[in-house]
């Protein structure tokens, strides 16, 4: 018997019974999938719940004052308030942690506060264009030869003497 006999001889199967077929085949999924479009306040609610989730992990430092305070500090520079406005700051929020806010930090008239803040800058030069690394050996230059702190003046040189390296 050929093949093309045995075709003949076997019954079609019918739309209905090729897809029940197919629908217990192993390689198709049995789970239909439940896409369910979320509601507008639905969304707005789940994206009001992560901004307070974000601010309670932020801390104080991701509030409104906290901007204001951190603005405050570009503005006050090298006027007489800068000193009182870094006090303010540091007794609220502790030292900032962008390169930027640290440099501005160097003219502060607290030697102690300085010299952690050129140990941090020294630690993060290192991630800085080409540009602000050169500013910052600069700066740290004329601190090692303007400082009225001793203890300051020698900090500067050994940081002057690191990145020259």
């Amino acid at each position: 018997m050929c093949p093309y006999e045995e075709d003949e001889e076997r019954e079609k199967l019918s739309w209905r019974e090729r897809d029940r077929l197919k629908d217990r085949s192993s390689h198709v999924s049995r789970e239909k999938p439940e896409y369910q479009k979320k509601s507008p306040q639905s969304e707005w609610l789940s994206k009001q719940y992560r901004k307070q989730a974000d601010a309670l992990f932020a801390g104080k430092k991701e509030t409104k004052e906290h901007q204001a305070a951190h603005s405050a500090l570009r503005k006050y520079h090298g006027t007489d308030k800068f000193n009182s406005t870094v006090k303010k700051y540091l007794k609220e929020y502790g030292l900032p942690g962008d390169f930027s806010t640290l440099f501005l930090m160097l003219d502060y008239k607290d030697g102690e506060v300085v010299k952690q803040v050129l140990d941090l800058l020294k630690a993060k030069v290192s991630d800085q264009s080409l540009k602000i690394q050169e500013g910052f050996k600069s700066k740290v230059r004329i601190m090692a030869m303007t400082a009225d702190d001793d203890e300051l003046i020698e900090l500067a040189e050994k940081v002057s003497e690191e990145l020259s390296l």
